[in-house]
């Protein structure tokens, strides 16, 4: 439960730390429903601003779900550190269209020193239908995420 709360809150942090106008919008209506160190789950139901000019989900949108997942589930994690892209593939293998929730499944498979690595997985809700998998490198730098410090990993920051 403590997982689960820290990834809601992190989410928050994401959604309102910037710019009202800005590309996280997007993601305004993705939720968080289950965390676990190194592991965060979230879902969201495709709507028209998702889509591209054919009405399904939009891949630089999911490249976007790829990354801050990714980075929620390395946040989720003892360390507690979130890191700098490196690299990011994305492969996609169906579409979503409007009204379909699709759930984005995030696993840390190894944080290192310096580099992590992650795999994520957008799945139809519905379906179990695998739409896109992803793999995210995270260069790791010493610096707990903002929210995270003076705190222990075992309690949330503060939502702001």
């Amino acid at each position: 439960m403590i997982w689960l709360k820290k990834a809601k809150t992190l989410l928050e942090w994401v959604m309102h730390s910037g710019n009202i106008h800005s590309f996280d919008r997007n993601l305004e209506k993705m939720t968080v429903v289950s965390a676990a160190p190194g592991k965060v789950i979230c879902e969201m139901k495709v709507e028209e601003q998702h889509t591209n000019k054919i009405g399904t989900l939009h891949g630089g949108l999911t490249a976007t779900l790829v990354d801050v997942v990714s980075s929620l589930a390395l946040l989720c994690t003892e360390r507690g550190v979130s890191g700098v892209s490196v690299d990011m593939n994305i492969t996609y293998l169906s579409t979503a269209k409007i009204g379909d929730d699709i759930l984005i499944t995030a696993h840390i498979l190894k944080e290192g020193r310096s580099l992590s690595f992650a795999s994520v997985d957008l799945t139809n809700k519905a379906t179990g239908k695998l739409i896109a998998q992803g793999r995210h490198t995270k260069h790791m730098g010493n610096t707990p995420f903002e929210g995270n410090e003076k705190k222990s990993n075992n309690e949330c920051p503060e939502s702001t």
